[in-house]
C-alpha cells in the first residue's frame, strides 16, 4: 500500500520487519542512521495510522496473511508476481475505466480462427479428455466425432463467403458440437446399430438447426450431414476433396493428422467453386473502398467540388426522369375482365409512378436549395450526401425495388423498367419476352402464369407449380410470345453455369462469376403431373444478398446429384453488381 501511496518506483526491496527497540524519542538519529528499509517501515506505519487502522486491526491483518501462507490450497509454485501488480479483466466495454489506464494497459482479444484447419483444431480440442474411452463402440465413436468436428468447422468458416455461404449469419458455437457428441454417445450405447437418420435429424434439425431461420439454409445443413454423417466415413471416405476420414487414433494422433493432412485453404473444401473466393475478396474490397469514400474530405474527385458534382448528377437525372403513366387512361382501355398478367403490369405502373413522383419532388427541392431559394433541410442534406457518394437515397429506396446497385446503374435500371411498361401500354398485351428482373414484384408475374393456367383448365391454384424449360435462344431470337406461360429473360446464375449445348447445369468457368441464362419458357402444371427426378430445385433471389429477396424456386436439369449444387450455393439472381 505504501508504494502506491507514495508512488515509489518498482525495484525497491521490501522493508525488513520493524525491530522492537526502535522508539519515537530518537527521530533525528533515525533519519541519519536508520537504513532505508527501516525508514520505509516507519513511513508505512504512519500511513496506516493516518487511515485510522489501530494496532489490533494491523495484527489481525498480519494474522490473516500468515494463515493464507500456511494454507496449502493457496500456495503457489514457481515465480510469483510483484506485490504491487494488479490485473483487471473485463469481457465487456465500460465507460467507467479511466482512459489513461486503458492507454497504458495491454489489450487482449480472442479472435475467431481463420481457415478450415484452425477451426478444425479448435473444434477437436474440446475433446482432449477422449470421451470415447467409455464407449463400447470406440471405433465408430471416433470416426463420427471427427466428422462432426469437420462439419462444425465447415459451417462456421463458410460464413466468410457471405450470402453464397449462408443466406443469413448464425451463431454456431462449440456448445452445439459438444452437445451433439453427448447425444452421439447415448445413441451408440442404446442402439445395436448406428441410427444414421436419427443422428442427422437431431444434429441438423435440433442442435445446429435450432439456430437456422432460413429454409434454404436448413436444406444446406441437411445436405452437409447427408454427406458427412453416413456409413462411408467409417471406412475412410473423403470428408472433402483430398481429405479422407482418418483411421481411429488417439487424441494426439488426430491433432497430428489435422496438422499434416489438411489441404490448403480453398472454397473447394466447403463444396464451393473457386470463383467464390473472388466474390468474397471483391466484396471485402468494395466495402473497404466504399468506407474510405464516405470518410474522405469534401475536396472532391477529378478536380470538382461536391456541389458541382451533385449539380451535374441532379441535372442528368431530372432531365431523364420518365413521365408518369396515365393510370386512368390505361384502366379505361383495359377490359373489365383483365387477365392476371394485365393486373400485374398495371400494378407495376402504379408503383413506378409512386417512385418517380417522390424522386421528382425531392430533386426539385434540392435544386432550389442549391440555388439558395430554399434553406437546406436535414432531408435535403441527406439527399445531397447520397448523390455525392453515388448511393440510392433511402427515401427513394423505401418505395423502390430491391437493389444493391450504385445510383448510376440503379437509375439506368429504372429507365429500362419503364421502357418495358411503355411497351405494354402500347397494345396492353404481354411482351414476347418478359424481362422478369424489371418487375417490382416478380413473384406476382410468376403467380399470374399459374393463375392463367388454373383458370383455363379448371385446376386448383394451390395445386399448381411452375415448370421451367431453358431454351437455346437469346432475347433477340424470339419471334412470338409463348403459347402457354411466358418467355422469361433477365436471370443470372451464381455458383455454376448453364450449358446450352448439354442443356444442364455445369461447373462455372474460372472468373465467370454471374453467367446470364438464355430465354426460359416458364409454364404451369399441377404438382401431380410434374416429375422432379434429375432436377435441381434452384432458388431465385432478387439480389446477391439473397435472404429476404427470395422470389421462387425453379427446377433445372442436372446430370449429377442435386446435393452438389445445394452445397455449392447455386442460385439464380435477378440483379447483380459485378
Amino acid at each position: 500500500y505504501q508504494r502506491r501511496v507514495h508512488g515509489e518506483q518498482e525495484g525497491v526491496e521490501d522493508p525488513p520487519e520493524e525491530t522492537a527497540d526502535q522508539t519515537e524519542e530518537e527521530p533525528a538519529a533515525q533519519e541519519e542512521e536508520t537504513p532505508v528499509g527501516e525508514g520505509d517501515a516507519a513511513a508505512e506505519e504512519a500511513d496506516l495510522d493516518g487511515l485510522g487502522l489501530d494496532d489490533e486491526e494491523e495484527a489481525q491483518g498480519a494474522d490473516e496473511e500468515d494463515d493464507d501462507d500456511d494454507d496449502p490450497e493457496l500456495q503457489m509454485e514457481g515465480p510469483k508476481g510483484h506485490v504491487d501488480f494488479r490485473v483487471f479483466l473485463s469481457a465487456e466495454p465500460s465507460v467507467n475505466i479511466p482512459i489513461g489506464i486503458l492507454q497504458r494497459s495491454i489489450k487482449l482479444t480472442n479472435e475467431p480462427p481463420q481457415g478450415l484447419k484452425a477451426n478444425l483444431v479448435r473444434a477437436f480440442v474440446n475433446f482432449s479428455t477422449e470421451p470415447w474411452e467409455n464407449s463400447s463402440k470406440q471405433q465408430e465413436f471416433k470416426s463420427i466425432l471427427f466428422s462432426l468436428c469437420f462439419f462444425h468447422a465447415v459451417v462456421v468458416e463458410r460464413k466468410k463467403f457471405g450470402a453464397q455461404g449462408w443466406n443469413r449469419s448464425y451463431p454456431f458455437n462449440p456448445g452445439d458440437l459438444t452437445t451433439c457428441v453427448d447425444v452421439l454417445a447415448n445413441y451408440l450405447e442404446d442402439r445395436p446399430k448406428i441410427p444414421w437418420d436419427d443422428l442427422r435429424y437431431v444434429f441438423g434439425e435440433i442442435m445446429y438447426g435450432g439456430h437456422i431461420t432460413d429454409d434454404w439454409d436448413r436444406v444446406l445443413c441437411k445436405n452437409y450431414l447427408l454427406y458427412l454423417v453416413q456409413s462411408e466415413i467409417l471406412e475412410g471416405g473423403d470428408l472433402c476433396p483430398g481429405f479422407p476420414s482418418p483411421p481411429p487414433s488417439t487424441y494426439k494422433d488426430y491433432l497430428t493428422y489435422i496438422e499434416e493432412n489438411t489441404p490448403p485453404e480453398s472454397p473447394v473444401l466447403y463444396g464451393l467453386h473457386p470463383n467464390a473466393e473472388i466474390n468474397f475478396r471483391t466484396l471485402q474490397g468494395d466495402h473497404l473502398f466504399r468506407t474510405i469514400n464516405e470518410l474522405q474530405s469534401s475536396a472532391g474527385a477529378a478536380g470538382i467540388n461536391e456541389a458541382e458534382k451533385v449539380r451535374q448528377v441532379l441535372d442528368d437525372v431530372m432531365g431523364s426522369l420518365p413521365e408518369d403513366h396515365n393510370l386512368q387512361e390505361i384502366a379505361e382501355r383495359l377490359e373489365d375482365d383483365r387477365t392476371p398478367a394485365q393486373h400485374v403490369f398495371y400494378q407495376e405502373c402504379e408503383r413506378l409512378n409512386i417512385l418517380v413522383v417522390r424522386m421528382r419532388k425531392s430533386l426539385a427541392d434540392l435544386d432550389l436549395g442549391l440555388k439558395g431559394a430554399l434553406s437546406m433541410s436535414p432531408q435535403m442534406q441527406i439527399l445531397f450526401d447520397d448523390i455525392f457518394l453515388d448511393k440510392v437515397p433511402e427515401s427513394w429506396a423505401d418505395v423502390a425495388y430491391m437493389s444493391i446497385s450504385p445510383l448510376g446503374s440503379w437509375f439506368q435500371n429504372l429507365l429500362d423498367r419503364n421502357q418495358q411498361l411503355l411497351d405494354f401500354t402500347q397494345e396492353l398485351q404481354q411482351p414476347k419476352v418478359v424481362i422478369v428482373s424489371h418487375f417490382f414484384n416478380p413473384n406476382a408475374f410468376l403467380t399470374a402464369i399459374m393463375q392463367t393456367t388454373a383458370m383455363a383448365y379448371n385446376y386448383d391454384l394451390d395445386q399448381m407449380t411452375l415448370v421451367t424449360e431453358v431454351t437455346k435462344k437469346w432475347i433477340d431470337q424470339i419471334d412470338a410470345p409463348a403459347r402457354e406461360g411466358a418467355h422469361v429473360f433477365g436471370m443470372f446464375m451464381e455458383g455454376a453455369r448453364w450449358d446450352m449445348a448439354a442443356t444442364t447445369i455445369e461447373e462455372s468457368k474460372m472468373k465467370e462469376l454471374y453467367p446470364k441464362l438464355p430465354v426460359m419458357t416458364i409454364k404451369s402444371l399441377p404438382v401431380s403431373k410434374v416429375d422432379t427426378k434429375d432436377l435441381y430445385a434452384c432458388p431465385v433471389y432478387k439480389t446477391q444478398e439473397r435472404g429476404p429477396g427470395y422470389v421462387v424456386t425453379l427446377h433445372l436439369k442436372t446430370k449429377v446429384l442435386a446435393r452438389k449444387w445445394v452445397i455449392g450455393g447455386v442460385a439464380l439472381l435477378l440483379d447483380v453488381v459485378e
